[in-house]
């Protein structure tokens, strides 16, 4: 039993002073650590990031449907901020909701590392690094989810600059990338990513 725990010991302390070793590395190995990772990272493919968007949107809508967020939004805005469609009862877009899905999005991602869609299809949010992205960044990215996503898609498909990390506009403004984590059974290269298909 002292033995286990003498083992044990020595291997946290090997791997705290590994810790402590990897932090002090120069800037130039840190660069060249950072890039090797980056040729080992999977870009998740656009109907993945679609899909994990219309679980989180479809979630928070009907929560915000249950909680009669319209009728608040009626009480607390004036007409001329909500508009209808004509000849039915649907608002076209929602002040509160639009806030809503940001904080939702910018926490999540920040705090979690992900959202409840990303965790489903196993994606995730990262600087172009492989690293945690700042909140900064995360608030970014997570405005063109909130409000102009086609719009944002649109340029990252048109840009060469967007396309080749698979970024849409506010992902390019923010410096991150959606990876796929785990596996997957195909994969092909592109630049210094590997890409699903």
């Amino acid at each position: 039993m002292l033995r286990n725990r003498t083992s044990d010991t020595q291997g946290f302390s090997y791997k705290r002073s590994r810790k402590l070793s990897s932090a002090g590395l120069s800037k130039s190995k840190q660069l060249s650590r950072a890039k090797t990772l980056s040729s080992t990272t999977v870009l998740a493919n656009w109907g993945r990031r679609l899909v994990a968007w219309f679980i989180d949107y479809l979630m928070i809508n009907l929560i915000l449907g249950y909680f009669g967020l319209e009728e608040v939004e009626s009480v607390l805005l004036p007409s001329f901020l909500l508009p209808h469609l004509s000849g039915f009862d649907i608002s076209l877009w929602s002040p509160l909701s639009i806030l809503i899905f940001f904080l939702y999005w910018t926490l999540s991602e920040w705090y979690l590392g992900r959202s409840i869609g990303q965790l489903l299809l196993n994606i995730r949010l990262v600087d172009v690094h492989g690293r945690n992205p700042p909140i900064k960044a995360v608030a970014i990215q997570s405005i063109g989810k909130s409000f102009p996503l086609p719009l944002g898609c649109l340029i990252g498909w048109l840009y060469k600059p967007c396309r080749e990390r698979r970024q849409r506009f506010f992902n390019k403004l923010s410096n991150t990338i959606v990876i796929l984590i785990g596996e997957s059974t195909r994969v092909t290269k592109r630049g210094d990513y590997f890409m699903e298909p």
